[in-house]
């Protein structure tokens, strides 16, 4: 199971990107629907983070906003949140992985924002950075997702620069052009990728 790492920072268009590659019969797991789908129903998560983070506990749910609102003003406390957050995900994705593998699928696309803050690139066979320019980047997330000026460069603050990022790629798809142009960047990546003897299911995640 050839496993592919897709990242980008916020307003990249990683996970239109991420997107794409499904139509090469590639699974694709978000680590973000991820999140939001244990924020609402894994009640052990709940609990630890209500724990951690008083006060995030709304209705048996986390609330994100409360959340939110508490990270922005002690984003040191980001780690904690990992740590609870981080191990779930990765039982998610282990069992959403063991399914594609039954249904014979040539790889599994990880669509994870922060694949290189947390280390993730050493659980993957190879990595995907999605890019833009700053410019196209903000106009994303403030001017079209009317997300605040501040909430934006709080959350760009907690991401490793896109220069780092770009250093550490496999390969790196650019999302300032046309949509069509952009695809024809991942057929190109996905030729290549095919050719990639898997490594890291074996060696990370199989039991």
């Amino acid at each position: 199971m050839l496993l592919i790492g897709v990242t980008g920072s916020i307003g990249m268009g990683k996970s239109t990107v991420a997107k794409m590659f499904t139509e090469y019969g590639f699974g694709l797991y978000n680590a973000d629907d991820t999140v939001h789908y244990i924020y609402e129903n894994d009640e052990e998560v709940i609990n630890k983070i209500e724990e951690s983070f008083p006060g995030t506990k709304s209705e048996g749910k986390v609330n994100r906003i409360a959340l939110r609102d508490m990270l922005n003003k002690e984003p040191e406390k980001f780690r904690d949140l990992e740590k609870i957050v981080h191990p779930a995900t990765r039982r998610y994705q282990i069992v959403y992985i063991e399914k594609l593998i039954s249904e014979d699928s040539p790889g599994c696309i990880l669509d994870i924002p922060l694949l290189f803050e947390t280390g993730g690139e050493k659980y993957i066979d190879v990595s995907v950075v999605v890019t833009a320019s700053e410019g196209k980047q903000k106009e994303r997330v403030v001017a079209d997702r009317k997300v605040p000026l501040e909430i934006f460069n709080s959350i760009k603050n907690q991401q490793m620069p896109d220069r780092e990022k770009l250093k550490k790629a496999d390969y790196i798809i650019s999302t300032d052009q046309t949509l069509d142009e952009t695809k024809l960047e991942v057929k190109d990546v996905v030729s290549k990728i095919k050719l990639i003897n898997p490594k890291a299911w074996n060696a990370y995640y199989k039991k």
